[in-house]
């Protein structure tokens, strides 16, 4: 069963991510177009300044108006191989599963919203994700069966390489997420405020 999400990332100016849209609009396949609000959670319990290496990646999100919890699990960097698990749920619960978490001790951590076009070329997806305010960076994943991660990280590098793309490495991923999370209004706590506090300045997305 495919269900190791074989990922890349790195950042990118306008200029590249413009090109590059244009590119794969032209060369590769368009997939689709998605508009997307992310609450992302520290580890239970735990409020942090710096991101966490902690191999659980717990989240609840919309995208185009559908709703889902989910589970990321495994190594959390540059480029990484984790298995994902989605939850689909109803979109007038979203604010309700904030609340179970809740009680499950997950009161801190960041949001994120953006606007991301998808390709798919030579086999590998391609998301070009824009965040308003902040900038842009892409997501290059293919995914794959544990016997094959190997040749997933190969057959990315390589596309990324022959599309001049610079992969991010550890710290500068970590660093990413951070400058990310530290934007002012982006990290949320839940002892604090509610979700129905948070949502008003993103009810676009919903």
């Amino acid at each position: 069963m495919a269900n190791i999400e074989v990922e890349y990332r790195g950042t990118l100016i306008k200029k590249k991510f413009q090109e590059l849209k244009y590119f794969l609009g032209e060369k590769g396949e368009f997939v689709k177009e998605k508009d997307r609000f992310s609450v992302i959670y520290f580890p239970r319990g735990k409020e942090r300044t710096k991101v966490s290496k902690s191999p659980l990646d717990l989240r609840v999100r919309i995208t185009n108006k559908k709703s889902e919890v989910i589970l990321k699990y495994g190594r959390n960097s540059g480029n990484d191989a984790r298995k994902e698990f989605s939850f689909p749920i109803d979109s007038e619960r979203f604010e309700e599963m904030t609340e179970f978490l809740k009680i499950l001790g997950f009161y801190y951590g960041a949001l994120q919203a953006t606007r991301t076009y998808v390709y798919m070329y030579k086999g590998v997806e391609f998301a070009l994700v824009d965040v308003p305010g902040w900038g842009y960076y892409f997501e290059a994943e293919i995914l794959t069966e544990s016997g094959k991660i190997k040749n997933a990280n190969k057959k990315i590098e390589i596309v990324c390489q022959e599309l001049g793309l610079n992969i991010l490495n550890d710290k500068e991923f970590y660093e990413l997420l951070e400058d990310l999370g530290a934007r002012p209004g982006f990290r949320f706590n839940f002892k604090k405020e509610t979700f129905a506090d948070v949502k008003k300045r993103f009810l676009n997305y919903f």
